[in-house]
C-alpha cells in the first residue's frame, strides 16, 4: 500500500510541477532570456519530485543507498559502462547504414560536433546536455519510479508503464516554440518519437537490472541517447530508425518473457488430483 502510495504521490508532483512550469511557458508571452531556465526548470519535476520523497519520508539507510546509487560508478562495472556508451552510436550508425543501402542521403556526422571547436564549449555543451534530461529527470524515473512497480509487475510491463508516464510527461513541450519536440509536431515523426521512447524504456529498465540500479547509469545512458539521437529523418527515416530499435530490444524482450515463464513455473504449486 505504501509503494502504491508513494508511486501516486511521485506522479501527482512530477507532472503538477513540470506541467505547471511548462504550461507558463504556453500561455504567457515571455522574453527570450526566460526559455532556457523556466524549460529546464519544467524538466526537473521528476528528479525534484524524488529527492524530495527522498528525503522527507526515507530511512537513514534508504538515502545512503539512494545517493550511493547516484554517485557510485562502481556499481556499474566495466562491461556494462562500455555497453552504455556504445549502444546508441551502434543503433545511429546501423540505421544510417540502412539508409545509405537503399540510396538515402545522410547527414555529415561531423554535425554532432558542431560548435565543438574550444574547451569551454565543449564543457559548456556538456553542462547543458547532462542538465537538460539526463539529471533533470532519471533520479525521478528510473531512481525513484522503476523499482517499486517492477516489484508489482515485473520488469516488462514496469518498462512499459513508466514508459507510457515519461512520454505523457513530455507532451507540453510539443506546444512550445523552440524545443525539438516542437518541430517534430503531431505527424509521423511523433509516433516514432512515441515509440522510441518506450524502446527506451525497456533498454533502461535492462541496463538499470544488471548495474544494480545505478542512477549514474541511467543518467549517462540518457546523455548518450540524446547525443546520438538521427538528424534530420524524413518518414522513411524514421520507420528504417524504428525498425532497428525493435530490432535491438527484440532479446530482452525474448529474455525477460522466457525468465517470467520460469518464475510462473517454479511458484506455481502441483495440484494431485489423484
Amino acid at each position: 500500500m505504501k509503494a502504491t502510495e508513494n508511486i501516486r504521490k511521485f506522479l501527482l508532483f512530477t507532472f503538477l510541477f513540470s506541467w505547471l512550469v511548462w504550461g507558463a511557458m504556453i500561455i504567457f508571452p515571455l522574453s527570450q532570456n526566460w526559455f532556457i531556465p523556466l524549460l529546464f526548470l519544467g524538466a526537473f519535476g521528476p528528479t525534484l519530485t524524488a529527492v524530495l520523497m527522498v528525503q522527507t519520508s526515507w530511512s537513514i539507510r534508504e538515502k545512503q543507498k539512494f545517493w550511493k546509487r547516484v554517485f557510485d560508478i562502481r556499481l556499474i562495472g566495466r562491461k556494462w559502462l562500455l555497453l552504455i556508451s556504445l549502444i546508441f552510436p551502434v543503433i545511429l550508425s546501423f540505421g544510417y547504414f540502412i539508409l545509405f543501402l537503399i540510396g538515402k542521403e545522410i547527414p555529415d556526422f561531423s554535425l554532432y560536433f558542431s560548435g565543438l571547436d574550444n574547451f569551454e564549449a565543449v564543457v559548456l555543451f556538456l553542462v547543458f546536455m547532462l542538465l537538460g534530461g539526463p539529471l533533470a529527470e532519471e533520479l525521478g524515473w528510473r531512481g525513484f519510479l522503476l523499482d517499486p512497480l517492477q516489484e508489482k509487475w515485473g520488469s516488462l510491463k514496469a518498462s512499459l508503464i513508466v514508459g507510457f508516464f515519461w512520454l505523457i510527461w513530455h507532451l507540453p513541450l510539443f506546444f512550445i516554440a523552440g524545443t525539438s519536440q516542437s518541430q517534430k509536431g503531431f505527424g509521423f515523426s511523433f509516433w516514432s518519437w512515441s515509440l522510441q521512447i518506450i524502446v527506451l524504456s525497456v533498454i533502461f529498465t535492462w541496463i538499470h537490472n544488471h548495474t544494480k540500479k545505478s542512477i549514474l547509469a541511467a543518467v549517462l545512458l540518457h546523455f548518450m541517447a540524446n547525443f546520438f539521437y538521427p538528424l534530420n529523418l524524413d518518414a522513411q527515416g524514421e520507420i528504417i530508425f524504428s525498425i532497428v530499435r525493435i530490432l535491438i530490444i527484440l532479446p530482452i524482450l525474448i529474455s525477460w518473457t522466457r525468465q517470467s515463464r520460469f518464475i510462473s513455473k517454479v511458484i506455481t504449486p502441483k495440484v494431485d488430483l489423484s
